[in-house]
């Protein structure tokens, strides 16, 4: 049951060289995923070795998930996170202890949490930056939970390898993402791709999966919206940036059409909940409109145009039932934001 039948998979195509312009008109623009053999070729942060790590910031603070050999963590619903040395962290994974094994160094902001390697942080100039670049640190045969992300990715294989299973963004329904409401800032999947119950999710069955594996150099796009699990072959470091594309408006308006929207409605919706239990939700929808346009500005840099902003806060009012918003009587220069709860989850 935890095998795709040979017909439902796909290798993800390679380049050997990149070039801005075909690769965001052909791939980024086109939300199709692809991967640039050697990428990091002739960058700096290619030398990133985790014996180089340790000798540059092993003694920086890190934060780091625990418990992520639980089956709440392969659906991306519950772990644990902690605060450690990045040396001790690399001490327990190389000692294979249990608490190395079961603990996964992700998402770390390079700027904050290691402001030595800033100068060493040159990326692709592939499109609009969104967010990042961010470091990850994992052992061999961890497994990421099944998610998505509301932006395009970059990841960078900097040492070891790492097998990416990608799943189109029309499969929403076939991925069973978590309810509305979970935490974070990405949509997980309640599937466990390794160990798929066929009887519990029968359409997964019908989805197609992406594959590729990724070698020190390697760079792969995930295009926004789509479905990524990713498991580490090696002990393995690598790095990932969060882009869009070029221009004022032109990536809010592609995520709002087809075959995007659906995704985008759905992680839209999926904040909205987060915030409707507090207090200040009355306030947020007091003043919707304009906490729909904070919230676009902050997550992808970019001003909405005013139609795009009345079909997002319609969107809305239809989700909960509303007629009409409730009429602001004043209190405060700027409303409570459609904030993302649980940011350390992603």
């Amino acid at each position: 049951m935890s095998r795709f039948s040979q017909e439902n998979i796909v290798d993800v195509p390679r380049l050997n060289t990149l070039d801005k312009l075909e690769f965001e008109e052909s791939y980024l623009r086109k939300g199709k995923p692809v991967v640039i053999t050697a990428g990091l070729d002739g960058l700096a942060c290619s030398k990133w070795s985790i014996d180089y790590l340790l000798e540059r910031v092993g003694l920086n603070n890190v934060t780091v998930r625990g418990r992520t050999n639980s089956d709440e963590y392969k659906v991306g619903k519950q772990y644990i996170i902690r605060e450690t040395t990045f040396r001790e962290y690399i001490s327990d994974m190389r000692a294979k202890s249990v608490r190395g094994l079961t603990s996964y160094m992700a998402v770390q902001n390079i700027s904050k949490t290691f402001p030595q390697l800033q100068d060493d942080c040159k990326i692709p100039d592939i499109g609009k930056l969104h967010n990042g670049p961010f470091l990850w640190v994992a052992h061999k045969g961890h497994y990421e939970y099944c998610h998505y992300d509301p932006d395009a990715s970059l990841l960078m294989m900097i040492e070891g390898s790492k097998r990416v299973k990608l799943f189109s963004c029309i499969d929403l329904e076939k991925m069973y993402p978590n309810p509305l409401g979970s935490r974070g800032k990405t949509i997980q999947s309640q599937v466990d791709c390794d160990n798929v119950d066929l009887e519990k999710f029968p359409k997964f069955s019908e989805v197609t999966c992406y594959s590729c594996t990724l070698q020190a150099g390697d760079l792969l796009l995930i295009p926004a919206f789509w479905w990524h699990q990713v498991t580490s072959l090696s002990d393995s470091v690598s790095m990932n940036a969060f882009f869009g594309e070029s221009g004022e408006d032109r990536y809010i308006t592609r995520i709002m059409e087809e075959p995007v929207w659906p995704s985008f409605k759905y992680w839209l919706l999926n904040i909205v909940e987060q915030n409707r239990p507090f207090a200040s939700f009355e306030r947020t929808l007091q003043r919707l409109p304009l906490c729909v346009e904070n919230l676009l500005l902050k997550q992808f840099h970019e001003v909405a145009p005013q139609s795009h902003v009345n079909k997002l806060v319609e969107t809305i009012k239809e989700y909960l039932n509303l007629v009409a918003l409730p009429e602001f009587n004043g209190g405060g220069k700027n409303p409570p934001p459609l904030r993302v709860r649980g940011l350390r989850w992603r």
